[in-house]
């Protein structure tokens, strides 16, 4: 979520540049690479400490088209060496199918980047079709309006290790929410749901980062180990557990050409409530659409630089979500395959942004992406 947020703040064209922040570097130089004379935001980002006002497009298929935006404080400019800067701000989104999401935050570096810390506030007017195996007998394989109303607290924090790229922390979620089904065919047994619920949730998390760059990654590796504990003296509704794993790795094959890997896996045990179940998070595919006990997921991209500044990229992905192993086979399985561009935005940073377009087993999305798709 961390990241997610950062790059929200830093994905917008310099036209666009904070009216209030302080810039100092001559305006005519920020835009322009003193090398290659191409449009380029390096000194842009460089120089930037103050308030910015961020806009930004949802391309979602699971909440449809939409515009975000967000008012941010930059606590001091981004340096290559000392890494992000610290942020403060808040946030608002809204789609076409009425989703609608507001929100503050805090994101911090400290100590040199030695502790990573955020926090956020949030309130979340969701409208998701819903496909959770088994909720009304007879609509396992049918989507089921969900309307979900819901207060999200979320906070993290992690420790570098001595000098290494090793962290460890935890993590923290609470959410309230009043869930509402509507059913897509008349069962006057159902008609329409409506309950409240709530999720508590506490995690331990270990990654390890290795990467040469967190916007667009030429080499290294990215491994995360999650285990997440809840229960009901939590003020959570259950009893359960999940662990999850996520690998990502990029090898660069040749000078122009970067081979790209990602694998993710989620296992619950106990009663986990089936909207809090994981989904398969894959490029074309609606979140939510495949939704059990247990996730995974593996993606391949090549990353090829055609010309100067400009790439072209390929990805292909599978994802299973599944309710155990011995039902694997049965599982809700999908595929995608996409194609899309990126344009080398920061060089001094090595950021590229673009877009990428994906068709999954019944679905298309396009997405607009600021550094590496699979941002962590």
């Amino acid at each position: 979520m961390k990241n997610k947020l950062l790059i929200l703040v830093l994905a917008l064209l310099p036209a666009i540049g904070g009216l209030h922040a302080q810039d100092t570097h001559p305006r005519t130089a920020l835009f322009r690479d003193s090398l290659d004379h191409a449009i380029d935001i390096s000194n842009w980002l460089a120089s930037k400490k103050g308030f910015l006002l961020v806009p930004s497009l949802i391309t979602e298929p699971a909440v449809g088209y939409g515009l975000a935006g967000a008012a941010v404080y930059f606590h001091s400019s981004y340096s290559a060496k000392k890494g992000p800067p610290s942020m403060t701000g808040i946030l608002g989104a809204g789609t076409q199918n009425g989703t609608w999401a507001a929100g503050a935050f805090h994101i911090g570096y400290w100590k040199h980047d030695r502790i990573r810390y955020m926090g956020a506030l949030a309130r979340t007017y969701a409208n998701v079709g819903f496909y959770g195996s088994g909720f009304v007998p007879g609509l396992e394989n049918q989507s089921v309006n969900l309307n979900m109303d819901a207060w999200i607290v979320a906070q993290q924090i992690k420790f570098r290790l001595a000098e290494t790229n090793l962290f460890l922390g935890g993590r923290y979620i609470y959410l309230k929410t009043d869930n509402t089904f509507a059913l897509p065919i008349e069962m006057p047994e159902y008609d329409t749901l409506q309950f409240p619920a709530n999720l508590s949730e506490a995690t331990a998390v270990v990654n390890y980062d290795s990467r040469d760059n967190v916007f667009t990654p030429t080499k290294g590796f990215f491994l995360e180990c999650a285990g997440t504990y809840s229960d009901t003296w939590m003020g959570g509704e259950d009893l359960y557990g999940r662990l999850a794993i996520q690998l990502i790795g990029y090898l660069p094959a040749t000078q122009r050409l970067i081979l790209g890997m990602r694998y993710e896996s989620s296992y619950t045990f106990g009663n986990v409530p089936y909207w809090a179940r994981p989904i398969v998070v894959l490029r074309g595919a609606p979140k939510m659409k495949y939704q059990d006990k247990n996730t995974m997921v593996m993606e391949a991209e090549v990353n090829w630089n055609v010309y100067k500044r400009w790439y072209l990229l390929g990805f292909t992905g599978m994802g299973n979500a599944f309710s155990g192993f011995d039902s694997y086979s049965k599982g809700k399985s999908v595929s995608s395959v996409g194609t899309g561009f990126r344009y080398k935005i920061a060089r001094k940073f090595g950021a590229q942004m673009g877009m990428d377009f994906a068709k999954s087993n019944d679905d298309f999305a396009f997405y607009i992406v600021f550094g590496c798709s699979w941002l962590r």
